[in-house]
């Protein structure tokens, strides 16, 4: 049955109330949304649903072993897809988050979202705007990825994210044009020293803070990998 997308403005209570509310509908149902993020918007599924990842691959134009970032708001999330997972290292991470860093760890065996490149790696992060954490509640679970179609320029306001994917995105959630920021950082811990992959937002000097024995890797990103890890 045809669905036609529906667009909620993110600057008044009511229809941000109702898009909140139907965003989770449309999740629930294996549809894609779009909302904001503290780096740029989002396009996101249920990251347990296979159906709905198997849709974001495709509306995306990527092929299904295209990494995806996964999305939680409560750090108890994290060992239902991540592997050896301490209490030390949750400490740790949310001294980042929710925030602009992102973390590669280890993963269970068999994720969905995780068909290829790498076999059991996973990219992980707690953003920190309101409307994603009121999306994701203490339980939701997303797989993510940057706002646009491969080889075409990542949207930023809803209506060009919406010129590229229409009606395939059930709901967007406009919070008109986002100011412009740093994407966020890209932290590597599955090898025996953590490696700074992308330094964005979040610093090296304020990683090692926290973290210890943190090396930085030189980043060559081709522009397809280069905008899915955008966000």
């Amino acid at each position: 049955m045809f669905v036609a997308a529906r667009v909620f403005n993110l600057s008044h209570p009511v229809p941000r109330e109702n898009g909140i509310k139907v965003a989770k509908e449309a999740l629930a149902a294996g549809r894609a949304v779009v909302f904001p993020t503290d780096t740029s918007y989002a396009i996101a599924v249920r990251a347990m649903d296979e159906k709905a990842v198997n849709l974001l691959w495709e509306i995306k134009g990527q092929r299904p072993k295209t990494p995806l970032t996964i999305f939680i708001a409560n750090i108890g999330l994290i060992n239902k897809f991540c592997a050896g997972v301490t209490e030390e290292a949750k400490l740790k991470y949310l001294h980042f988050w929710p925030g602009s860093l992102t973390l590669i760890l280890k993963g269970l065996n068999n994720l969905l979202w995780n068909k290829g490149i790498v076999p059991n790696v996973v990219s992980v992060r707690m953003p920190l705007h309101p409307i994603a954490h009121e999306i994701m509640g203490d339980e939701e679970i997303l797989a993510t990825t940057s706002p646009n179609k491969v080889g075409q320029a990542m949207g930023k306001n809803i209506d060009e994210i919406k010129a590229q994917f229409g009606n395939d995105v059930a709901v967007y959630l406009d919070a008109s044009e986002l100011n412009p920021s740093a994407p966020s950082s890209i932290l590597d811990l599955t090898s025996q020293l953590p490696v700074l992959v992308r330094e964005g937002s979040v610093s090296l000097a304020e990683i090692a803070v926290v973290i210890e024995n943190v090396v930085k890797e030189v980043e060559e990103l081709s522009g397809d990998k280069e905008q899915q890890t955008s966000n």
